[in-house]
């Protein structure tokens, strides 16, 4: 039983110290495997247009890389799925974490390499 104590202990103490000293990625790290798209405009189902930049944060340089080589069929990708949304859907809390789910998984089918691991709206405007 004081066995099983100790190795928890220190187990604990050597992944906890671990966890800590590597944190989160720096903001230099993201910027280098971060991928901007131009600005997008498209039409909403049910009448209204969106206006939105996307930057995408890709797991690695070769991801980013990738993301560069099928950037038209992103954009595709994207207008796709913006297009069948509804003013009142992005109107909602949820509506815009909720797309960006919908365009985090729809990319990374697209990707062979690597995956896209968050998706940033810097600048949305829905009328």
């Amino acid at each position: 039983m004081i066995l099983a104590a100790a190795v928890g202990a220190g187990a604990w103490y050597i992944l906890g110290s671990r966890a800590t000293s590597s944190g989160p990625p720096s903001a230099a790290d993201l910027a280098k495997t971060r991928y901007d798209l131009p600005q997008m405009t498209t039409n909403l189902a049910g009448g209204g247009v969106i206006q939105m930049s996307v930057s995408l944060q890709a797991d690695s340089d070769r991801t980013k890389s990738e993301l560069d080589l099928r950037k038209v069929q992103i954009q595709d990708a994207i207008n796709e799925i913006v297009h069948n949304w509804k003013r009142d859907d992005l109107d909602r809390p949820q509506g815009q974490e909720k797309l960006k789910a919908d365009l985090l998984k729809r990319i990374n089918e697209l990707l062979q390499n690597g995956r896209v691991v968050q998706v940033y709206f810097p600048s949305i405007i829905v009328q």
